[in-house]
Formats: C-alpha cells, structure tokens, sequence
C-alpha cells in the first residue's frame, strides 16, 4: 500500500516538474517590451581620400602614357638587378654565418657501449654496422679512451659529431632497436 503511494506521488511530483518547466520556457521565449535593441551607430564604411604620389604605376601615369626612353628602361632594370645581388649577398652571407654557427653547435656524439676489451668492443661495432645498414646516417666505430686512474675503455660511437638535437633522434632510432644509447660530449 505504502509503494502505491510513493508511485502516485512521484508521478503527481514528475507531473507538476514538467507544468513548472513548461511555463518557465514559455515565460523565457515570449518576447517583453523592456529588450534592448542593439544598433551600431558608427557607419561601416569609411571614405578616405588617397592623395595622388607621384609613382610609376598609377593608373595617371599608365593612362597618359608617357613615352619612356629605352635607355631609362635599361638603367632602371640595372639598378633593381644591383639591389637583388646585394640582397642576395647579404643573404648568403647570414647564411653563412648560421652555417659557422650550426658547426660550432655540433659538439656530440652518441655512445652505444664501452668495453674493457677491444675485441668485444670490435664484435659489438660490427654487429651494430649490420643492424643500422638501412640507416646510411648512422655509422659506428671503435675509440679508445683513457680514464684518470688509467684504466682503459673501448666506447663504440657513431663517427660524426652532431647537434644535440640530431643526436637525441639518433639516439631515439638505436633505442627503437632495443640498443642502450648515451649522448656525449666529443672531446
């Protein structure tokens, strides 16, 4: 008996919710009188009066067709060509500062293992040349390193020195093949 009246009653409850909801989309729909209307009252479209500069390709000057001599034809073509070589110039000239710049920056090189034993130290080298055969950017060799308590290693490296960021994509493609990888700074 007590369940029957809690159904009716969340009925009569869901029934008065949705009358509630009902009016109160209706009261937000119906237009008011007190709405503001917006107007923009600055006009959209502004004249502006362009002052005649003397300039050789306006539409004045094509229209009276001034007859120009093939000797100021020349020169003027002269001249544009002097300024892009000098463009240029300066252009390859930052360029070659960058290049300088992008040298000085390639001081890493990555390392892939370190032995005691040159013999192993070779194997490995040899093993990972196979492996990279695909990569031609890739290449490994075998150098020798002498500690401060004079002990001797044998790192196996890759032949170039690179940018740091070249050298942690380097790094990211040996340890794709499941190689440990270590970046270092060339001596």
């Amino acid at each position: 008996m007590k369940d029957i009246k809690v159904k009716y009653s969340l009925i009569a409850l869901s029934y008065l919710f949705l009358i509630f909801l009902i009016i109160i989309s209706y009261v937000s729909i119906t237009p008011t009188d007190d709405v503001p209307i917006l107007e923009n009252t600055k006009s959209l479209i502004k004249e502006e009066r362009n002052n005649i500069i003397d300039n050789e390709n306006i539409v004045y000057e094509i229209l009276e067709k001034k007859v120009k001599s093939i000797e100021d034809i020349i020169e003027k073509e002269v001249e544009n060509k002097k300024e892009v070589n000098v463009e240029n110039d300066i252009k390859n000239k930052q360029k070659e500062k960058l290049d300088e710049v992008k040298n000085t920056k390639k001081k890493f090189r990555i390392q892939v293992a370190s032995f005691k034993e040159k013999k192993k130290s070779l194997e490995v080298s040899k093993k990972l040349v196979k492996e990279f055969s695909s990569e031609k950017s890739i290449n490994f060799e075998v150098k020798e390193i002498v500690l401060k308590n004079n002990d001797i290693f044998f790192r196996i490296i890759n032949d170039v020195t690179l940018t740091l960021e070249d050298a942690k994509k380097l790094c990211k493609k040996v340890l794709d093949k499941k190689y440990q990888c270590l970046i270092v700074m060339d001596s």
